[in-house]
């Protein structure tokens, strides 16, 4: 594969092509002047052309992209939700309104406050609420209802996982979607729900909706203006195709300790206490700060790789099993829809 150079640099971070030729196809059927796009992101090829296959794209030029297009359309959500309209710049509004908060409970408020007083939703009231059960001590973020354009709703659920990767980026810890709901039908092509959601998704639900543990809701928002600001360049990179690794995160390092082949036994607790120099009350504590266990880390990493393995060609159910260090398929199987909600099979 050949990079392209930008500004006569060549970037490690590559974009998968599909990804970009998504932006021009969306741009396309909006009837937008591709080549004008294009020229104002500084793109030195065509990412529709058949040759353009063997080239990857950098993070920084992906972004730029994204930026031209959202000005095109004059729309930040890209035209996922056509009757509530997101103005270029609203983003960078609604991440100030959230930078100085405590903790990510207020700025979710502030978020939500943010989009029920400057944004407006024509035919009917707009949906942005979030609720935490103290029993599960777990809480949900949902946005929008059925009563919008049913083919666009598990694009707007999408747009809530971006929202959540971003309050992970705010507090630089790893938030688990545990289950969502999607206000629409099951979409045809499941690519774009599965790049975001590894977990269960349930359809034509009466909201669109994410949950994830309370836990999280209590953690500081450890970032500043400043850090915001450089974060913005490359937003679109880090909110859709790979969120920025927050190296503060216990779970990020346990999930590096662990790597991506399970064929070998995992670390028990009382190892990974060693590996990561510190006593079992403290790894519980900062698991438990996390809202997660070492349980829940040790399956989310095989579920990933899992996912992974399964798209490629020529491997078996049952290697994938091996590899994810199920020596028994059916209990590799019985995981795996838990996980997903999905058989391995019926997910491929």
């Amino acid at each position: 594969m050949r990079a392209v150079s930008d500004n006569a640099e060549v970037y490690n971070e590559s974009v998968p092509m599909a990804f970009t030729q998504a932006l021009l196809v969306h741009a396309r059927a909006r009837d937008k002047d591709l080549a004008a796009i294009l020229q104002a992101a500084r793109f030195p090829f065509d990412p529709l052309r058949k040759d353009a296959q063997t080239v990857y794209v950098s993070r920084e030029q992906y972004s730029r992209l994204c930026v031209e297009l959202f000005r095109a359309l004059g729309d930040e959500s890209g035209g996922i939700m056509p009757d509530v309209r997101t103005p270029p710049g609203s983003m960078r509004l609604i991440a100030l309104s959230m930078i100085n908060s405590a903790n990510l409970e207020a700025a979710l408020k502030r978020a939500i406050e943010f989009n029920a007083v400057c944004r407006v939703r024509y035919g009917s009231d707009l949906i942005n609420r979030m609720e935490v059960n103290r029993h599960t001590r777990e809480a949900t973020l949902s946005y929008l209802g059925s009563d919008g354009d049913p083919g666009a709703q598990s694009g707007v659920l999408c747009g809530l996982a971006i929202w959540m990767r971003f309050c992970a980026w705010l507090i630089g810890q790893h938030i688990d979607i545990t289950e969502a709901s999607c206000a629409g039908p099951r979409p045809d092509f499941l690519a774009g729900v599965r790049h975001f959601f590894p977990c269960p998704v349930r359809y034509e639900q009466p909201v669109n909706s994410v949950t994830f543990s309370a836990r999280h809701l209590e953690a500081a928002v450890i970032r500043n203006e400043e850090q915001l600001e450089k974060f913005l360049k490359l937003a679109p990179y880090h909110l859709v195709i790979e969120p920025e690794a927050s190296t503060l995160s216990i779970t990020h390092r346990i999930r590096e300790i662990l790597g991506d082949d399970f064929r070998e036994e995992m670390p028990s607790f009382e190892a990974l206490t060693t590996l990561l120099n510190m006593s079992a009350r403290t790894l519980r504590r900062r698991l438990e700060k996390e809202g997660t266990s070492y349980q829940r880390i040790k399956d989310n990493a095989r579920r990933d790789v899992a996912i992974g393995l399964l798209s490629h060609e020529g491997l078996t159910v049952s290697e994938v099993a091996e590899h994810t260090g199920f020596s028994d398929p059916s209990a590799f199987h019985r995981s795996f829809k838990k996980w997903t909600g999905q058989s391995p099979g019926s997910y491929r």
